[in-house]
């Protein structure tokens, strides 16, 4: 865990710190780091359904940048986070009424409590007020997380229209639980495709769903469809190796056949 945090703060010439400014920035930071199903997709396929840890998150993205899903990347966050001599903890989320189907950190210092949740794609920390309710403004979207019994609820405002996305549940996970619904993602339907999300440059967000390609910003919606290469059209717009692509985008294409 603490060879994660050492590759972080080094790869992104950044200093740990426990302050609210800190903490924030960290968050933003790492939410460069893509939300992307590929590198579980491949072991998946291969039979591999084990967890990335953070240092095999950290690696990849330094290396191939590769990221991981909700659970990878809350994993590897907290490791950073604890790294900057704060507490962190993993808490469950339910998602459409799919129970332990997301997660999302709690960190706690002196400078109070805070929601970061890079499985979400929220660039940068969520600070608490003392009724425990927060938000934050992105281009185009405001989130907003309301304190409910139990935990917390995640509504976004985007287009004059207010969405509920999420129930987080404010609740000292056992590491084995955590462990458990990491391991059961492995066989929810969205393994049945390729996905990647990251920020935008303009402080939007970029999103993949096999051939398609959506852009959120301030300028609004755009969808185009990747029509000429996969791998090289996702290294460009994720950072994620063409190689990495290539493999995932083969073996989906593989995986088709093998259905029809």
């Amino acid at each position: 865990m603490e060879k994660a945090a050492d590759i972080f703060f080094e790869h992104f010439n950044t200093l740990p710190g426990s302050s609210a400014a800190d903490i924030h920035r960290t968050g933003e930071i790492f939410s460069q780091i893509p939300w992307e199903n590929l590198t579980k997709y491949l072991l998946h396929s291969s039979g591999e359904d084990r967890p990335r840890l953070a240092d095999e998150v950290m690696n990849g993205y330094v290396n191939n940048g590769t990221g991981g899903t909700c659970y990878s990347l809350t994993e590897t966050l907290g490791a950073i986070m604890k790294a900057c001599g704060l507490y962190a903890r993993p808490l469950t989320g339910h998602i459409n009424g799919r129970m332990n189907t997301h997660c999302a950190l709690l960190v706690e210092g002196e400078a109070g409590r805070f929601i970061l949740d890079p499985g979400y794609i929220v660039p940068g920390a969520v600070k608490l007020s003392g009724a425990g309710a927060g938000e934050i403004i992105t281009a185009g979207r405001k989130m907003c997380w309301t304190p409910v019994k139990g935990g917390w609820e995640l509504s976004t405002e985007e287009n004059g229209r207010k969405l509920k996305r999420y129930h987080l549940e404010d609740r000292q996970l056992s590491r084995d639980e955590f462990v458990q619904y990491w391991k059961d993602s492995f066989n929810s339907p969205g393994m049945n495709s390729l996905y990647l999300n990251r920020t935008g440059s303009s402080g939007g967000r970029i999103s993949a769903h096999n051939g398609n390609l959506r852009i959120v910003d301030s300028m609004g919606n755009r969808n185009r469809k990747i029509r000429r290469d996969y791998p090289q059209e996702i290294s460009e717009a994720f950072g994620v190796s063409a190689d990495v692509a290539r493999a995932a985008w083969e073996q989906l294409q593989r995986q088709k056949q093998g259905n029809s």
